[in-house]
């Protein structure tokens, strides 16, 4: 379903409409401690998105244009974190890593035609995600046969998601993801994010994260859409303003996956059932109705938490939702909080 009013507002709108009826709450106490307890020097640091950045070599901005929205287009996989330690020892982000700058370095073309026509044995190899395992056969000793493995379905949705961008870019034209991307049409105005959140969330199957939940409520959280933007205005507002110098930037929301709303609940800031907190602990799937609202409740926390550090409270006064995302996201991956069970929802290639 498509929004009918700006797409950024949309998933604020949404989410916070979503939240008022649901059993997630948000402690305006925990918030307080949440930004008292920061560290500035750490916050700083932490709050930069190193990890998209590689030391690799490209023949022109756009081909790393390509490179870093192709990681975004496939950012999600959230879900299988423990099948993926357990079977190739990365977790889904540093997956999707590997896989892209294996197409990088292996000199697999990251155009329209490879994405349309990936096949999922290519996913399977590029990514080095194992399809299928031999298990020995239930009545004949010394026999052994395949059966698919729990990483399959992430497997399948790698492929979906290049298959539908790819048949995209070829019908339109584009030669790559980049050049679609680049394709500026803001008559001499500067550009603005929620114009390009919108075009990749109209055009992109892999981009239109919603839901419909508790009947009929829909759901925008867009959050790879959101998190693509970001990044392209991270690395190449300088490089390329006409294109990427947002002037909305701060506008967006946090980019909602299960990492957010896990840590958010970790530090008291959100407060959850307490049998949501008990199959959360167990990795029990939590289906799409209550990933998503955890995932709202995360996106109206944030704007809370902003709104109060930028009113004084706590030593990041100067926070934004783009920068409190990636604190949180990797202050998740330090020390003991690695621990904390993130929630899992395996059926969607949205996060």
């Amino acid at each position: 379903m498509i929004p009918n009013m700006n797409y950024i507002e949309s998933v604020r709108q949404s989410c916070k409409t979503l939240y008022e009826k649901c059993p997630v709450k948000i402690s305006e106490s925990g918030i307080q401690q949440f930004l008292q307890g920061l560290d500035k020097l750490q916050y700083d640091e932490l709050s930069i998105d190193t990890p998209m950045k590689m030391p690799l070599k490209f023949d022109s901005v756009e081909e790393e244009v390509n490179f870093i929205a192709t990681i975004d287009l496939l950012n999600f996989g959230s879900g299988y974190r423990r099948p993926l330690h357990e079977m190739i020892d990365r977790g889904a982000f540093d997956t999707i890593r590997f896989g892209v700058m294996s197409f990088h370095i292996g000199g697999t073309p990251m155009d329209a035609e490879c994405y349309k026509n990936m096949s999922l044995f290519q996913v399977s190899e590029i990514f080095q995600i194992p399809l299928t395992r031999d298990v020995p056969h239930e009545k004949l000793d010394f026999v052994t046969v395949a059966e698919p493995t729990e990483l399959r379905p992430f497997a399948i949705g790698i492929t979906s998601v290049l298959n539908s961008t790819g048949e995209f870019l070829v019908s339109k034209g584009y030669k790559n993801l980049a050049e679609f991307l680049m394709d500026k049409n803001y008559d001499g105005q500067r550009p603005t994010a929620h114009e390009l959140v919108k075009r990749l969330v109209d055009a992109l199957p892999g981009m239109r994260d919603d839901a419909q939940v508790y009947g009929d409520q829909t759901v925008y959280l867009f959050k790879k859409a959101q998190i693509m933007v970001y990044h392209l205005y991270l690395f190449f507002k300088d490089q390329l303003p006409e294109c990427f110098d947002f002037e909305d930037i701060n506008n967006m929301t946090i980019f909602s996956d299960n990492v957010i709303p896990t840590i958010l609940a970790h530090f008291k800031v959100l407060t959850l059932p307490e049998e949501w907190r008990r199959d959360i602990e167990e990795n029990k799937d939590m289906g799409e109705e209550r990933a998503t609202v955890l995932r709202a409740a995360a996106i109206v926390a944030c704007d809370d938490i902003v709104k109060a550090a930028r009113g004084g409270e706590g030593p990041v006064n100067n926070m934004t939702t783009g920068s409190l995302d990636v604190y949180l996201w990797r202050v998740a991956k330090e020390g003991e909080l690695r621990k904390v069970p993130r929630f899992e929802y395996r059926d969607t290639v949205m996060f």
